[in-house]
């Protein structure tokens, strides 16, 4: 009986804490204020998936090595010289997804982004202001009532076969 207390306790005392689960560290502490804000590169460039794909896909790094081979600023980058460090290693770029639905719930930006002709910002707000990656979901890209408020905004399909499966 006491086991079953335990983790229902731990839940409401962390709840009334405000504490927060720690950020995900990222393999590459990207700054999309550099790269999207200054240097103007679509989001279709690093998430290939976007107009194609129900997934919009984090970026490979054969994708930073497009522009990141040779140093592009003066002085060089530490964080530029640590991806080409990491490609020198063959390692993998391991992204962290911060955010995902419930298994149960079919999201597909390609939908949105190529059929809907929504652009990113859309859900995803002004991304040139982020220096670093996310480090918690964006509520409302895991909401139901963000969703259905836009649907019915736009005149898009509200039955529960248009999400969920």
């Amino acid at each position: 009986m006491r086991r079953g207390l335990i983790l229902p306790v731990l839940i409401a005392l962390a709840a009334t804490c405000g504490t927060r689960p720690l950020a995900p560290i990222q393999p590459i502490a990207f700054n999309h204020q550099l790269h999207v804000g200054k240097s103007e590169i679509g989001c279709t460039t690093c998430h290939v998936g976007a107009e194609r794909s129900p997934a919009a896909g984090l970026p490979a790094l054969a994708t930073c090595l497009g522009c990141h081979m040779k140093p592009q600023g003066s002085p060089p980058s530490l964080a530029e010289a640590y991806v080409r460090e990491l490609a020198a290693s063959d390692t993998p770029v391991r992204w962290v997804q911060v955010t995902r639905n419930p298994g149960h719930v079919h999201f597909s930006h390609a939908a949105h982004v190529t059929l809907a002709q929504m652009s990113c910002t859309q859900c995803h707000g002004d991304v040139t202001r982020w220096a670093a990656p996310p480090s918690q979901p964006e509520p409302r890209l895991v909401s139901m009532d963000a969703c259905q408020s836009c649907h019915r905004k736009e005149g898009a399909p509200l039955g529960c076969a248009t999400c969920h499966r």
